[in-house]
């Protein structure tokens, strides 16, 4: 009796280790996944961000519809900056979350304020505003890659603490000044 009792241990021993390494290899394979679909998501946000960049330089400025074509681009974008920002971004790049809604915030500024600028009469003051916007918008995709690729960003107004590894913040909007607290808006 004392032999079956052994062999009922160990036989619970090994599968509650199967079961438990199922649970892990599982959970694994979801995370995977997760990163997978994020690292797709991102490329192809990197892929349709070119095509429109080459796009917009490519416009014929002499042409009577350069400004139709550029505004379309520009939406075009901002849709794509959009869709970026809505993305499920995993664990292991959670900094870049906050980056991405930055990033499509400004350019949708940008955006809009391109089209104040360009359509009707054109307004110099908004054309500078959505520079800066769409310059904004940028920096924080560049501050993305650099996460993505296990960089911390770095450059001027880049403030970083960290409380783990996986854990900081790579934008310091206090000492940035806005369109807005300039009296540009």
């Amino acid at each position: 009796m004392k032999n079956y009792f052994k062999l009922s241990q160990s036989k619970r021993y090994l599968v509650t280790c199967f079961f438990i390494i199922t649970l892990l290899l599982s959970g694994c394979k979801k995370k995977n996944s997760e990163l997978e679909t994020y690292r797709q998501n991102m490329e192809s946000f990197f892929v349709n961000i070119a095509t429109y960049n080459e796009a917009i330089n490519n416009i014929d400025a002499t042409k009577d519809d350069a400004t139709a074509q550029l505004l379309t681009q520009l939406d075009n974008l901002n849709a794509e900056f959009t869709k970026m920002a809505g993305y499920s971004v995993p664990e292991d790049f959670h900094a870049a979350a906050s980056l991405a809604t930055e990033a499509a915030d400004y350019m949708n500024k940008a955006n809009v304020s391109f089209h104040e600028a360009y359509d009707g009469e054109y307004n110099a003051d908004s054309e500078s505003q959505a520079k800066e916007y769409y310059a904004r918008a940028n920096t924080r995709v560049k501050y993305m890659i650099s996460i993505l690729h296990g960089q911390i960003p770095s450059g001027e107004g880049v403030s970083i603490t960290t409380k783990n590894a996986k854990d900081f913040t790579p934008v310091d909007d206090q000492n940035m000044t806005s369109p807005e607290e300039n009296g540009d808006e």
